[in-house]
């Protein structure tokens, strides 16, 4: 895809991109501001945003059932995806997500299943997993024991369990928070699981049927009731202690019964009843991964022609702001000049839209950066490293010229995160999420916040201003 930069827009933009709003805040106290008093002002900053930003609410609600329909839906995404792929990027090895694109087509009729035995350390994974595997199931039924839950390798054990057909998690006693969560995650994703109270030799009668009780409240929009189920695949021997008629005390231990017939029974149902539902679940994940792997090279490769677009309006805003230091600024034409850029994005990340379009977007993106205080701070920070400077700080466009391309370029970085998030959009659109787009302004202000790469950006920009101007 080729972008064209050679916008008139641009030229009658003047530098008018940042510095429009608070461009003449520079007062007789920026000497006073350090280096930790310009870090400090950035954290304030957008700790107030932040402060000020609605609660957010994590949505537990039980999925919709898997369709078929649904299942091949994610499919043709992902393939979608890799076309686009292959298109932006001719130079890109396809081999690999075209060979898994193939082998989910063709995952329908697999007649074997792959069962995880997951959960935290020292919860009879291992045991368990013995059990079972003795246990004269079909040979196309595979056990795989993952490495312990809540680890620092958790995720990525998640990820295992998530690549099953089922799940079977084990625990001790009551679920904690993490666990609560890690479960929460299996059914968002669809995945089957069945919970296992295990170890419950260890527990008295009472106190194992209130934690079994507690589970199935708990986890009713989670887990069927008939799926949580009590075993013991590897009970303690039970201590015995008898009194002799001379007054000793007599002791040994007596192996307890191993429990896992409820266990058993309810697998064995599942297997030869719901199997494909089951591999329906892990194809719909397998999908999900695929497009999501595939999305990531895509955005990879589109980053890379977009930083260029950004990188030539941040120095088309900082020279004609170098070369025309306004107080008064147009703010018509700042949108516009910001427009152009945007549109130019939004051709790369196949986010159409209208011109028109595009300046609506970007005058809120502009007052998002103001509300945020980054036009302000930026102005003041800028403003502190000049001053300690006496070739570069030459006039006051000087500052509002380097802010100029600053902000231009952290507006820019905003879209790229906001944009990878979104889907393929071949229509004029002109829906926005405002709040993901708030977050990523936020976010990417915070990774370019620190004083060493202001400094740097400062003596980048001065010396490209210095070939220019000389």
């Amino acid at each position: 895809m080729t972008v064209r930069l050679g916008k008139p827009i641009l030229v009658t933009g003047i530098g008018i991109t940042i510095a429009l709003t608070l461009g003449e805040t520079l007062n007789s106290k920026l000497s006073e501001i350090g280096s930790w008093g310009i870090l400090g002002a950035f954290v304030l900053g957008a700790g107030i945003w932040f402060w000020q930003k609605p609660n957010s609410k994590i949505d537990f609600s039980p999925p919709t059932p898997l369709s078929l329909e649904k299942v091949k839906q994610a499919i043709s995404k992902a393939e979608k995806i890799i076309n686009y792929l292959a298109k932006e990027d001719p130079n890109q090895d396809l081999t690999p997500l075209k060979t898994t694109l193939t082998q989910l087509n063709q995952e329908f009729s697999r007649q074997d299943l792959k069962i995880a035995i997951t959960g935290a350390r020292k919860t009879g994974k291992t045991a368990l997993k013995k059990l079972l595997e003795s246990g004269n199931f079909a040979e196309s039924i595979a056990f795989l024991e993952t490495e312990p839950l809540l680890t620092l390798n958790s995720t990525a054990n998640q990820k295992k369990s998530l690549a099953a057909d089922l799940v079977l998690y084990l625990i001790n006693g009551d679920l904690t928070d993490s666990e609560w969560q890690i479960l929460q995650q299996f059914d968002r994703m669809h995945q089957r699981v069945i919970l296992l109270l295990n170890k419950q030799d260890r527990l008295p009668a009472e106190t194992r049927e209130e934690i079994l009780l507690s589970l199935k409240q708990r986890l009713k929009e989670t887990i069927p009731a008939h799926h949580i189920l009590a075993i013991a695949a590897a009970p303690e021997p039970l201590k015995v202690r008898q009194h002799q008629s001379n007054g000793e005390i007599k002791e040994w231990t007596e192996p307890q019964t191993v429990v896992i017939a409820p266990l058993d029974n309810h697998l064995r149902k599942i297997i030869e009843q719901e199997k494909s539902e089951l591999v329906l679940g892990t194809i719909w994940r397998q999908a999900l991964e695929l497009a999501k792997e595939t999305k990531q090279l895509l955005n990879q490769s589109r980053r890379k022609k977009a930083l260029p677009v950004i990188e030539q309006y941040q120095w088309i805003a900082a020279t004609a702001t170098f070369a025309n230091p306004l107080a008064a600024l147009d703010l018509v034409l700042a949108a516009a000049t910001n427009a152009q850029m945007l549109v130019d994005l939004g051709a790369i990340y196949q986010q159409k839209m209208s011109l028109e379009q595009a300046k609506t977007a970007m005058a809120t993106l502009g007052k998002m950066m103001v509300q945020l205080g980054m036009v302000e701070v930026t102005t003041q920070a800028l403003g502190t490293i000049l001053k300690g400077n006496a070739i570069t700080y030459i006039a006051g466009g000087t500052v509002q010229g380097i802010g100029a391309a600053y902000l231009t370029r952290l507006a820019g970085l905003s879209l790229i995160e906001y944009f990878q998030e979104q889907e393929i959009n071949e229509q004029l659109n002109n829906d926005w999420n405002w709040t993901s787009l708030q977050n990523k302004v936020k976010q990417v202000w915070e990774q370019n916040q620190r004083l060493a790469f202001l400094q740097d950006f400062v003596k980048q920009t001065s010396a490209r201003w210095s070939a220019f101007s000389g």
